[in-house]
This record gives structure tokens, sequence and C-alpha cells, in this order.
């Protein structure tokens, strides 16, 4: 799929921003929140994805579905922008800098022990039964 100039331009700002969300948040949220640089750093990322998703085509928003459109002003999820995105730029010299997260490993639910029965009490009388 071949992308015009200006859509080049806002996926490019779109991944740039959501790099600096997703390096931000792999430091404890704690840190993060409590230096006021690094807040302010966050923010603008945030607000630069949300304003780059607004101005993405609809064409590139349905072929996107695995990323929510709709909630990425509320909770943005970058590292699922970046991997979906960033095939889309690979022709770009700027494409040979992002960041490449890897996909989340899917949890297997733990194997459940067999529920084994209760053990009878044997009592003495009852193994002397037994032996007889």
């Amino acid at each position: 799929m071949a992308l015009a100039a200006r859509d080049k331009k806002t996926l490019l700002t779109l991944i740039e921003q959501a790099q600096l969300v997703y390096l931000l948040s792999r430091y404890p949220k704690k840190q993060v929140l409590d230096d006021v640089g690094d807040a302010a750093k966050l923010e603008a990322g945030l607000e630069g994805m949300r304003l780059a998703a607004k101005e993405l085509p609809a064409r590139i928003k349905s072929d996107h579905a695995l990323i929510p459109w709709d909630e990425l002003a509320q909770k943005p999820d970058s590292p699922t922008v970046i991997r979906e995105m960033a095939p889309m730029l690979a022709g770009e010299p700027e494409a040979a800098f992002f960041l490449r997260p890897e996909a989340p490993k899917e949890r297997t639910a733990r194997k459940t022990a067999k529920k084994q029965e209760p053990r009878k009490l044997v009592t003495a009388k009852a193994r002397s039964a037994k032996r007889r």
C-alpha cells in the first residue's frame, strides 16, 4: 500500500511519540511521575500521539484494527502502535532507528493437579485384619 507524503509524515510523528512514551513506560511509574521533566515529556508524548492519531486517514485506521484508535486518547498502547505501524515505513531512512518492542508472550494456564481422593485412615486393627 503506497502512502502519501502527508500520511508518511503523520506516521513518523506518531511512531516517534509512541517510542518516547514506550521508553518512559519502561521505568518505574513513581520515578517518572515524581520527576517534573520526565512527567512533562510523557505528557507531551501522549499529546503528540493523540494529535498524530487524529490526523491519520480512516483507511490506515481500518487496516490496523488491532490498535484501539478510539481509546488511544485515554489509554495509549505504544508498543502495539510501534509494532503495527513501523512496517508501513520500512523503506524510510528513519525506520532503521525505530524501536522493536517484542510482542507479549501468551500466558498459558497452569495445569491443575489432578485432585487426589483423601487417604483413608488405616488403623492398626485394620492392618492386622488385612494380614490374616
